[in-house]
C-alpha cells in the first residue's frame, strides 16, 4: 500500500452567477483560443468558461461566420459578486475579444 498525500480544496461557499455571451467569428477562427483569452480576462473570477452552441446560418449570419455561446460561471473566494463586478469582466472580454479576432456580441 503506497502512502500518498491527499490534499483537499476548501468548498467555496459564495453564490456563482451564470452568465452567457454570444459571438459572432469568422468560421476558421479557433475556440480555443478565445476561451484562452476568456480565461486571462476572468480576473480569478470566472472559475469556467465553455463553448455550449455552435451555429451556422448564412443567410442569419453570412456564410464566413459562425455564432458561438460561451457559458461563464464566475464566483469569488472571499465575497459575494455583485451584477457590477460580473459586468465589468464580460465588458473588458467583449472589447478584447472584438479588437484581438474581430468577434461581433450577436
Amino acid at each position: 500500500m503506497m502512502n500518498s498525500k491527499k490534499s483537499f480544496k476548501k468548498i467555496n461557499l459564495f453564490p456563482k452567477i451564470e452568465r452567457d455571451i454570444n459571438l459572432v467569428l469568422k468560421k476558421e477562427q479557433a475556440v480555443g483560443e478565445i476561451l484562452e483569452s476568456i480565461h486571462k480576462l476572468g480576473r480569478q473570477l470566472i472559475i469556467d468558461a465553455q463553448p455550449v452552441n455552435i451555429y451556422t446560418d448564412k443567410n442569419a449570419i453570412g456564410e464566413d461566420y459562425k455564432s458561438v455561446t460561451f457559458s461563464l460561471i464566475f464566483q469569488h473566494s472571499s465575497k459575494t459578486l455583485e451584477d457590477k463586478d460580473v459586468n465589468l469582466v464580460i465588458d473588458e472580454i467583449i472589447k478584447v475579444v472584438s479588437k484581438d479576432f474581430s468577434a461581433k456580441l450577436r
